[in-house]
């Protein structure tokens, strides 16, 4: 992944848009990004300014508390009984489309309240490696 490769597939085909459905729905939204090279990069960051997202900043080598951590965690469990099945890229991509849709809002929900308990374990550990 770089810079541009992100802008174009993430900030433009889907993102820019599911932003602005938020914002418009909730009346606030925040995108949340680690601390990758392609996010931080001067390009991606006048990309996401000129279509008006707004970022939470994450400190430099802080663990990864973004809840889509979580739902990435789920997919993978669930692919991988799936696994025996996928032969080529193309039937890995329809796998990752057909379980990413059958992501419930209860999924979504459960990663999103841990939040706060991922945060208070991770400053127990004074930001060091947490279980979730």
């Amino acid at each position: 992944m770089n810079s541009k490769t992100y802008t174009r597939l993430v900030l433009n085909e889907d993102g820019g848009d599911f932003y602005q459905r938020v914002m418009e729905h909730e009346g606030d939204a925040v995108w949340m990004e680690d601390n990758a090279s392609y996010h931080a990069s001067k390009m991606t960051t006048a990309h996401r300014q000129a279509l008006g997202i707004i970022t939470l900043e994450w400190p430099a080598q802080s663990p990864d508390l973004n809840p889509i951590e979580n739902l990435w965690r789920i997919m993978k469990l669930r692919i991988s009984k799936r696994r025996h099945r996928i032969h080529n890229i193309q039937e890995m991509e329809a796998v990752l489309r057909e379980e990413w849709d059958k992501l419930t809002p209860g999924d979504w929900k459960k990663v999103v309240l841990s939040f706060a308990k991922r945060c208070a374990e991770c400053v127990k550990n004074k930001g060091g490696a947490t279980h979730y």
